[in-house]
């Protein structure tokens, strides 16, 4: 947000006074937020039952979170345009590793199917049948 206030498209036009950069930081702020709760929750599910019970929250912040990490750095880099792949700004860095954390930490398909098929085992059906 900083970059946004201080970069001027024209002599007193900031970034941030385009809806649509207006817009990406408050998505990023929604999406922010809830990452935060989910995070939260899930570290409660693990204090009060342990982590191995807590699994099904454990694959749901990994894969929920680390793809807000990836949306809101896309519109961080956006924001900051070319200067965003750089070495000058930190964000090119912390895209890089928000990538490569969600492939090493498992990837995101295997935590999407530990969850549904959690969910959907409530509803009677094993996803683990192949019919």
């Amino acid at each position: 947000c900083r970059y946004a206030v201080r970069r001027e498209l024209a002599p007193g036009r900031p970034i941030a006074a385009q809806q649509v950069v207006q817009h990406w930081i408050a998505e990023s702020r929604a999406e922010i937020d809830a990452a935060r709760l989910l995070v939260l929750d899930a570290a409660a599910r693990i204090d009060s039952v342990g982590a191995s019970a807590a699994r099904i929250e454990i694959s749901t912040i990994k894969f929920f979170v680390a793809n807000v990490l990836q949306r809101v750095l896309d519109r961080a880099i956006q924001v900051h345009g070319g200067l965003g792949v750089t070495d000058d700004v930190v964000l090119a860095f912390w895209w890089r590793h928000e990538r490569a954390a969600r492939i090493y930490d498992g990837a995101d398909e295997v935590h999407k199917d530990v969850v549904a098929r959690h969910v959907l085992r409530q509803y009677g059906f094993d996803a683990r049948r192949r019919e």
